[in-house]
């Protein structure tokens, strides 16, 4: 049975990665160039996995834990 959400798309742009991390698609190109956010390299062309991109600022959260995760 088919879903009538709208699926979000397997590889991102710039752009879509920069809607997605709510920073401007600059900061996402710039950080991509110097290898500090996860991306892929399709020959000229760099593209980002929205599930890499969630887990690698999963990863970099700060703060107080709520929900019963310890301090760090």
């Amino acid at each position: 049975m088919a879903s009538d959400a709208p699926r979000e798309p397997a590889l991102l742009d710039a752009k879509g990665a920069s809607a997605l991390l709510n920073v401007p698609a600059s900061w996402v190109a710039a950080e991509a160039r110097a290898g500090r956010i996860p991306h892929v390299r399709l020959g000229r062309y760099v593209r980002f996995e929205p599930e890499a991109l969630r887990d690698w600022c999963r990863e970099r959260q700060r703060g107080p834990w709520r929900g019963g995760r310890p301090a760090a």
